[in-house]
This record gives C-alpha cells, structure tokens and sequence, in this order.
C-alpha cells in the first residue's frame, strides 16, 4: 500500500510510527500507540489509514474528545488533497444538541434529547422538515434547499451549522445525509462507542462497523469515557417534579406508580445517616423497581408525551425518569448501584466494566489505531478495553482460567517453555508499542523533589508551607510563565494562602464556563512575554489536558502531590472489580490514572521541537517504584532538594 504522506520531512520515530499504522491498518489489527507529543500522531495514523480506505472502499472514524482537534484533523485532509489531489471527503461531527439551531428546542437543558425526538414525531420542527421532508412536496423543497450544502466536504461544523441555519435546515440531519459521501468522519467517543448514537450514524453512513478503519485520539481517556456513558443516576427531588407532570394531565394511575416509585426510594434512603452520603444497594433490592418499569414505562412514557403537548414545552423530568427505568431493566454486568445524597436522594448506577462497550465496537472494526502520549502501560489499556487474545472480549470464567493458567506457568515453566507459550499464544489482531519522545533531551529537565507529600494522612499547615516554599523558590528561577498543578481544590488553597511569590498569580476555579477560562488562558498567556506569572490550576481537569501552551506560553510545571481519585465506594468497587478480573485492582483502577493525570499536567510544557522547560515533581511517592511502569521507558527524573538551582541552571 502506498501511504499519502503529506510532509517532506519524516522523523525516523515518526516513520516507525507510520509503518507500524499502515502494517495494523492492512492486516485488520488493533494497534495501541504510547506516542509522545511531537511525534506528529494525527498525521502519522491519518495518512495511512486514508490512504487504505481510499483504495479500499472503508471509511475512516477519527474519534476525540478535544473539539479543538477536529480543526487539526480537517486541516491534515485538506493537506493530502492539496499535495495529491485525492478527492478525500471529510466531514466535522458533534452532537445533535451542539447543531441545533431551533431557537426553542436549543435553549432546552435536561430532555434535549427527548423533545428533538418529539418535535420530529409530531412534525413540529421546521429545520427537521426542511431537511427530510413528509410529503411529495416537502421532500422536493428540502432537495432545492439543501443541494448546495451537501457539497460542502472539509469544513469546520460552524460553517455546515451557519449554512443550514440561513437556509432553515437541520445541521446534524444535513451532516449525517453528507456521512454517506464522507471518506473521513470526525467526531467524539460516544459516535461509535454509545449504541443508541451509533446507531443512527452508521445508519446514515450506509456502512458497518467491519468496514471502518477506528482512529482513537487521546485514548488513555476512553475508559473512564466509556463508564460515563454506561451510568445514570435520578433524585427524589426530579421524582416529586414527575408527579407534578402527571398529575398535570390527570394521569391519577401514573401519579400513584410514581408515588410507590418515591416510596421505594425513601426507604432506600435508610441506609444512609447524616455523615454517610452514600451506601452500596444490592441488585435485588431494586426488583420492585424493574417490575414498575415492566408493567408501566409506556403509560409513563405516554403522560409525559401529553405534558409536553398541553404545556408546550419540550423539558419532561417524567420522560427522563423513563429512560432512567429503561436502563434498569438493560442492566449490564459488574454493576454498582448506589443510594446516595447529593443535595437530594437519589439512586446512581455505575457499571465498573468498559469493555461491554468498547470490545463491541473493536471486536468489529477493520482495524483501529488507539494513540495517546500517556497510553502506559499498554497491557493495563488492552485489558481495560477488553481486547484478548483473539481480539474478542473472553467471559469471565475464560479470564479467571487464563489468570489460573498464567499463574501456574510464572511458578513452574521453565524460561524456555514460556517463550514457547507466549509465541504460540500471541494475539495476531493486537499491536502493541511505546515510542519514543522525539524532543531533544537537552530541551527539558524532569526534577523530582522529596521530603513532602499531599498525602491525606500526612496533610498539615506545615505540609503545605513546605510545598509553598519550593514552588516560591522554583517560580523565582523561571524566566516566564510556571502553571501549578495540584491535586485537588482544596489542596490549591491551602498552599496558595502560604505562598509568597511576587509573580501574579492567576487560579482555575472549580465551576469556570468555557468563556471564563478561556479568558483565564489568554491572560495567563499574556504574562509570558513579560516577566511571567504563575497560574494554580488542577491535574486532571480541562486546563492540565485539554490546551497547549507552546514557545513562550509557559516554561516550568510543578506537579504537586500524586492526583489520585477520591477514594469512595465507587472507586473501591472499581479497584475490586480489577481485582477479581485481573489480579491488579489498584494497579489499573487507582494508581494508573493517577499517574496518567500528572503525566498529562507535564506534557503541557513542550509541545515543539524548539520547546524548553523544566517539570518538577513535588512529592516524595514519585519516586516510590510501584508507579516506574507507568513512566516512559526513556522518562529519567533528577532528584533535588534544591530545585531553584537546577532550574537556574538549565535556564542559564
């Protein structure tokens, strides 16, 4: 296969990458990529895998959960054809709330979902109708009005959305009629991995999943992304505004379900106390539950179709509660039920497993590249997604006799005998490989520092004076911008009232909207080209993943404390969970993640080739041995007391 490489230059790790693609992408594999930044990832996995579905008749799914890529992602196509004349058609997905453009049905918050779907079965959406059309005549309408638009191939969704809106169609329907067309579809997660969405796209797309080539982008993100969208949870307070919706309609058979529904609830809710916000429900005990749901969700369903009727509005908590109950009756495997507390009594359920979603889509697809900077180890990625031996998700009973087997062979085969199993037992479907970072050595520092901690058990005002002083002592030594990363909220405003720098100082807040920190980055952007500021913000969250801050942007990361996940039922099941599947419950369910958010934070420091910086790891468990596999293989940290020194002397 020739690959469509747009560049004149190729990296030597670069090209490795690009081969290594091309050979999964030929041979139907799943290939799972740790790719450093700078390596040119987007390219490198596009290029091969358009340059197959081209010859091939496939289509290409470049999933991510960054809005800001699929720009990246177009220009790239843009690119091919530009240099090859390729003709590739490519097309910019999101979700069917962010392409409204009703003026009514946009502005709806909770049941978007469910009133779009209304408005279409009522045939009261104009955009919808403009789009599909009913009749004869309506569908000759919608063929004039949409015959430009249809065309309208490599372009951002803002410009497909504006298009649509002035001439009065419904943008996600036009952008799902252009899949059919499309060689390269760009879009989030859950437009392959949420069953109901996939549905409806592959739908449009004419196409099957064993007929597309899978891109993942950032897939260290795609388990805890795929558990989100397995679990749902629903109040008291929702409930007592449901009884309202039908008692607005004069559904007394609906409202007295509702009431046994609250009932039951109620007495769910004994098990919790005034210091206890949350406890474990067994599944029996939501039996009552699924036999309401059984006997009645269509009635339910019917009242809150007549609420939104009578009312004219396209908010229903009655419809929500409806697919709440849907739900419990879907029940998946290696499930967590909780009652809990927050601000109103209400009833969670968390399914611990990803890969009842993830191995139904890559079991299937051609061939899928799964990329990421922090993907390590790539054993724990392969067995959290499910992709086995065979590719195929193996049941319980199989993993629990492969674990058994493996055991036995660590105790008793010779070195001999388990080279011979392991080469006739290796996964023929599954590519795995780290590369390294292509960065200059020279351009970056890692200095870990110790005699401090943000363990819980060890927190204290002298903790946290400590931390302060070396975050002073270290931003003195910066000449530009430092981000501080921590662990948590909390932890930010402790040391933060003990820091004493004389850089302006700028802070993420816990609830910021998109406007608010995006202003929040520009300013802190701002004071790179000056003397340079400090900007406190939280591992794991939008700003220690989600933006880059290139050249002058931002010199120094101090990466302070270990960000692990707090530690509650739910991540307890999880770790037990792992547990049982693979004999690494915290490995994979608490420390792996950990280390993968701070790893992360780091990574916002050199994003080019002519990049310098310097990361200090500011915790005494960064160095402990338990977390090396979660490193990089060629990751080499300098420990110090004195990080001032080091940074003053890297800078020079």
């Amino acid at each position: 296969m020739k690959v469509w490489f747009p560049h004149e230059k190729v990296r030597a790790e670069q090209n490795e990458f690009v081969k290594d693609a091309a050979e999964a992408i030929t041979k139907g594999k799943i290939f799972l990529a740790h790719a450093p930044t700078g390596l040119g990832k987007t390219v490198s996995s596009l290029a091969p895998a358009l340059s197959y579905a081209l010859e091939n008749n496939k289509k290409v799914f470049f999933l991510t959960p960054k809005i800001s890529q699929h720009e990246i992602v177009l220009a790239t196509a843009r690119m091919m054809n530009e240099k090859f004349n390729l003709g590739i058609k490519a097309i910019d997905l999101v979700g069917r709330k962010q392409m409204c453009v009703d003026p009514f049905t946009s502005r709806t918050g909770m049941g978007f979902y469910e009133a779009c779907a209304k408005r279409k079965k009522d045939k009261t959406c104009k955009y919808f109708t403009n789009a599909k059309g009913y009749t004869p005549k309506q569908k000759a309408v919608s063929m004039r009005l949409k015959r430009g638009v249809l065309q309208e191939y490599n372009n951002s969704y803002l410009h497909i959305k504006e298009q649509c809106q002035h001439r009065e169609l419904c943008p996600y329907e036009i952008t799902l009629e252009m899949i059919k067309g499309a060689h390269l579809i760009i879009g989030d997660y859950s437009h392959l991995f949420h069953e109901d969405i996939s549905e409806g796209i592959l739908g449009a797309a004419q196409t099957q999943l064993e007929d597309i080539v899978l891109i993942v982008d950032e897939a260290h993100n795609l388990p805890e992304r795929l558990r989100d969208m397995l679990e749902t949870s629903f109040d008291v307070s929702a409930l007592e505004k449901a009884i309202k919706e039908a008692k607005n309609v004069g559904d007394f058979e609906v409202e007295f379900l509702l009431k046994d529904i609250e009932k039951e609830m109620l007495a769910l809710g004994k098990k919790l106390s005034l210091d206890k916000s949350e406890a474990r429900i067994e599944a029996h005990e939501l039996d009552f539950l699924r036999k309401i749901a059984r006997d009645g969700i269509m009635q339910m369903e019917e009242t809150a179709e007549k609420f939104m009727t009578k009312n004219k509005t396209e908010n229903s908590y009655l419809m929500a509660l409806c697919s709440f109950l849907i739900t419990l009756l879907h029940e998946k495997q290696h499930t967590l039920y909780l009652v809990q507390r927050k601000g109103s009594l209400g009833i969670g359920v968390y399914p611990m497993d990803p890969s009842e979603l993830a191995s139904e889509v890559l079991s299937k697809v051609h061939s899928a590249i799964l990329m990421s900077g922090t993907l390590l180890p790539l054993q724990m990625y392969s067995d959290v997604l499910g992709i086995t031996e065979s590719g195929e998700r193996k049941t319980e009973k199989e993993k629990t006799q492969l674990l058994h087997n493996q055991n036995v062979k660590e105790q008793f085969a010779s070195a001999k005998e388990l080279s011979q199993t392991k080469k006739e037992t290796a996964n023929p479907r599954l590519l795995r490989k780290e590369y390294k970072s292509p960065f200059p050595k020279e351009n970056r520092i890692n200095l870990f520092v110790g005699g401090v901690t943000t363990k819980y058990t060890s927190r204290s005002t002298g903790q946290y004076t400590q931390i302060a002083e070396i975050i002073d002592r270290a931003v003195a030594k910066v000449p530009g911008n430092t981000i501080v990363f921590f662990p948590s909220f909390d932890v930010m405003q402790s040391v933060k009232g003990a820091m004493k720098t004389r850089r302006q100082i700028l802070k993420q807040e816990p609830e910021m909207s998109q406007d608010e920190k995006t202003k929040l980055i520009h300013n802190f952007k701002l004071l790179g080209s000056r003397f340079g500021g400090v900007l406190l913000a939280v591992s794991g969250g939008s700003i220690a993943e989600g933006i880059d801050f290139p050249g002058d942007y931002l010199s120094c990361a101090i990466i302070i404390g270990v960000p692990f996940g707090k530690m509650d039922i739910t991540t307890q099941a999880l770790i037990d969970f792992y547990e049982k599947e693979f004999h690494k419950g915290w490995e994979y369910a608490y420390n792996g993640p950990a280390i993968t958010k701070a790893m992360q934070a780091a990574g916002r420091v050199i994003r080019t080739e002519t990049d310098r910086g310097v990361i200090v790891f500011v915790d005494e468990r960064f160095g402990e041995e338990r977390f090396r596999q979660y490193y990089p293989k060629d990751f080499e940290m300098k420990k110090t007391n004195e990080p001032e020194k080091e940074i003053d002397k890297f800078f020079g």
